[in-house]
């Protein structure tokens, strides 16, 4: 799928939403998954790192 189709698909949903009268929403389910993908993404979630022996 190009880039083009996407943006024309993502354009058609827009209109859609819009015209049906649910655009608030459609924006408070994005902002909720904007929040959520920030959380998912915070280091204390990636847990121990590997560390090297130290030298001697």
């Amino acid at each position: 799928m190009g880039l083009d189709k996407l943006i024309q698909s993502i354009a058609t949903i827009a209109v859609l939403v819009v015209a049906s009268g649910h655009l608030p929403q459609t924006l408070k389910a994005v902002r909720q998954a904007q929040l959520q993908l920030i959380q998912d993404s915070k280091a204390s979630k990636w847990g121990q790192a590997f560390l090297l022996p130290p030298s001697k």
